[in-house]
């Protein structure tokens, strides 16, 4: 199983969006796909999830709860949802408690995972890089950083880039790998975003740099309680981008 995390410590970067349209991709091509919510906002769930939640994440990770007994399903075959319970859950409270000293109840979660027979596991992240989006990326396989086409992406992937890091310094590890980086919500009409991307280019040398165009289908499917696949007006080159990531992931990712 490969374990794929998507995050940044900059939050409104399209996180969540992505997070679900790359694992709906991927379990298009795969059929085995877990999508896990770690942010404690619960975006994710609360886009994707199909019923009540009576356990979460955080019950998983506290070991009160198996795994089995809180994954559901989504409306796209071959894709679950491992969820969070967002205002009133618990995964905050664990993240700031006892999370903060267990740096591996990430890498125990995916084993689990794991045994239940997934390919892929993408895992949604909160903005910031405290407790538990590092557990996340000590249990990952590869980080995805998106960013936005604004005078600020450059300053943020350092930062990243440097978290990252001293995190696998700290732990002696040369994972999570940090190969892509997604420019999200790009308008080829407005000049910084052109700007931008290039500027990512030069300085993420051996880094893949897909573009995302900006489009209105992402917040329609957020709306509708559905994929963005499922958007009829969604545009072609948002759908080839998605499906070239997936497939990179698939094929060169291993």
């Amino acid at each position: 199983m490969k374990t794929i995390a998507l995050s940044l410590q900059k939050g409104g970067v399209g996180k969540t969006s992505l997070a679900v349209s790359i694992a709906a991709e991927l379990a298009s091509l795969t059929g085995s796909v877990l999508l896990i919510d770690a942010d404690p906002q619960a975006s994710a769930t609360s886009w994707i999830g199909t019923h009540t939640i009576t356990v979460e994440l955080a019950d998983v990770l506290t070991g009160t709860t198996p795994v089995k007994q809180a994954i559901m399903q989504t409306g796209i075959t071959g894709l679950d949802l491992l969820p969070s319970a967002g205002l009133g859950g618990e995964l905050k409270a664990f993240g700031e408690g006892p999370g903060k000293d267990d740096p591996f109840c990430f890498r125990r979660l995916l084993k689990e995972v794991a045994a239940r027979g997934y390919q892929y596991t993408v895992i949604d992240l909160s903005p910031g890089w405290g407790a538990l989006e590092r557990a996340a990326a000590l249990g990952a396989d590869e980080i995805i950083t998106p960013v936005l086409g604004d005078s600020f992406a450059i300053d943020g992937l350092q930062i990243f880039n440097e978290n990252l890091v001293t995190l696998r310094h700290r732990f002696e590890t040369e994972k999570p790998r940090h190969t892509r980086i997604i420019v999200n919500a790009v308008d080829g009409r407005i000049k910084q975003h052109a700007e931008t991307l290039d500027a990512i280019r030069a300085a993420a040398a051996g880094i893949t740099i897909y573009s995302v165009p900006v489009d209105p289908a992402f917040r329609l499917a957020q709306r509708k309680h559905c994929f963005v696949q499922e958007i009829a007006t969604v545009k072609p080159e948002t759908r080839l981008v998605l499906h070239t990531i997936a497939e990179d992931l698939h094929t060169r990712g291993k």
